[in-house]
């Protein structure tokens, strides 16, 4: 019954993403192909716009609409040859200045010729997809933080210099000037605030939506040999040097297993490329290890109902997919502190968190799991009830109120622009109780990350208004013609 009172005022809602699936999978992809269907199943009008490639394709995927358009990119850097390389720098593409120039321009031209009008528009990482709409305040916004281009290169202490401080600085104005600003974790908003981000906004952490369906398939633990998967990227900040040393530990002290890294090698470790280093580290060790490769849903799939026990070393990492895959497959987790899940794996009691860079203790909470099969079963099993918290239906509901806030803010901050152009003081307008998991400037109203993750905890409580104030609705219902039909509305005006 309350899905379909919300339905009676279903949104239009556009994301704004590259890497959307099947041609993108990653993690920012994988959060708005589940997000999306899930709004859509809610009742939503829900539009994906990729700039990405080189072709124009329109499909509908599970009621989204998905449309495929290039990047329209003048690669000047390219043109210039070994000039251009050195202009480009070593942080390329990371710190593009003409990429975050593209963007905002790709997407504003697209977004008009597909006559796109939404209700609301949602981006990732405060980068600069959405700056028109934000500078211009033509849309309301919604900014959802995954983990901004640059933070990983400060996390890691390299230079970034004036070109990588300008790009941070554009990332960072879609964020400030967002009508709402989600997280999927409280450690990546205290992270940000660490750093000069998010300066004076409250932000609401709902997590990733996770849709553990597929994964339920994978049988328990109990029929595995002592095998360690590490699924995701093989570089620096995933930690993948650190678990190389666990598993030399491991070994040493007796515990015999295999080691599964699942994904490709990035960027460099020590200053060497990473696939080189990995594979000269490993002959070092004298360790057992399968390099899989890229993989497809399928393969990942095996390589979790192989695996004893889940790692994920991570230096940093602002949710985990990986983790919730492993969970959702009834495996036990070990992560870092440093990870946004690891709250949650340690309430579900779906495994452990250690300090990041510590081979000794990812070393010692691995232990228990490969000697014992029946203990990671037990345990796996708890990952597997707990995951059903981030169920996408779930998330969704949170985040449709989210979008409602931000709506209501767009309309406010409207009146209080119109009211200092006419020279009127504008009305004060009631503001909305401080939810219980919105994160202020200093913190002190931030989510305690043992909640109960549920559609009507946190900002999801906040009464909104079930029909949001709407100017051009009533400038339009005043009219001798009356309302124009809810679609005619987007994309006619």
């Amino acid at each position: 019954m309350v899905d379909s009172m919300r339905s009676l005022h279903a949104l239009c809602i556009v994301f704004l993403c590259e890497q959307f699936p099947p041609v993108v999978w990653d993690g920012a992809g994988s959060y708005t192909a589940t997000l999306a269907i899930a709004l859509a199943k809610l009742g939503h009008e829900v539009h994906v716009v990729c700039a990405q490639g080189h072709k124009v394709v329109d499909s509908v995927q599970d009621g989204v609409h998905v449309h495929r358009r290039p990047l329209l990119r003048v690669p000047v850097s390219r043109g210039l040859g070994p000039v251009g390389t050195r202009l480009r720098g070593p942080l390329y593409p990371r710190d593009s200045i003409s990429l975050r120039a593209s963007l905002p321009l790709s997407y504003t031209f697209w977004m008009r010729r597909l006559n796109l009008r939404p209700d609301v528009i949602e981006t990732q990482d405060g980068e600069t997809r959405g700056l028109i709409q934000a500078v211009s305040h033509s849309r309301p916004l919604a900014i959802h933080l995954h983990c901004p281009t640059m933070l990983t290169v400060r996390l890691a202490g390299a230079p970034i210099g004036p070109k990588g401080r300008l790009a941070d600085r554009l990332d960072r104005m879609s964020a400030d000037l967002a009508d709402v600003v989600t997280s999927p974790s409280q450690l990546l908003v205290d992270t940000l605030r660490e750093r000069g981000w998010l300066d004076g906004r409250a932000v609401e952490v709902i997590p990733n939506p996770f849709d553990a369906v597929p994964w339920l398939t994978v049988p328990d633990v109990s029929g595995t040999t002592p095998t360690v998967a590490a699924i995701g990227r093989l570089e620096a900040y995933k930690g993948v040097d650190v678990l190389l040393d666990a598993s030399a530990r491991l070994r040493a002290a007796g515990v015999e297993h295999r080691l599964v890294l699942a994904g490709r090698p990035a960027g460099l470790i020590n200053g060497m490329a990473a696939g080189t280093w990995l594979d000269r580290r490993v002959r070092e060790l004298g360790l057992d290890v399968e390099f899989t490769g890229h993989l497809s849903g399928d393969q990942i799939r095996e390589v979790y109902r192989r695996a004893r026990v889940v790692a994920v070393p991570s230096r940093f990492e602002s949710f985990s997919i990986a983790a919730a895959e492993a969970m959702a497959a009834g495996r036990p987790v070990v992560t870092t502190t440093r990870t946004g899940v690891a709250p949650f794996v340690e309430r579900w009691g779906a495994g452990a968190a250690v300090p990041p860079g510590d081979p000794e203790a990812l070393a010692a909470a691995l232990a228990p799991y490969l000697l014992d099969p029946a203990r990671a079963a037990v345990v796996g099993a708890q990952g597997r009830t707990g995951v059903r918290e981030i169920d996408p239906m779930t998330i969704a509901r949170r985040k449709e109120d989210a979008y409602r806030r931000a709506i209501v803010q767009f309309e406010q901050v409207g009146v209080r622009r119109r009211g200092r152009w006419r020279g009127v003081q504008p009305l004060a307008l009631p503001a909305a109780a401080s939810p219980g998991n919105v994160a202020g400037p200093d913190g002190a109203t931030a989510a305690d990350p043992q909640a109960p993750v549920s559609p009507r905890s946190g900002p999801a409580a906040i009464v909104v208004p079930t029909t949001t104030p709407n100017l051009l609705a009533a400038s339009e219902a005043a009219s001798p013609a009356g309302p124009a039909p809810r679609g005619e509305q987007r994309r006619t005006g």
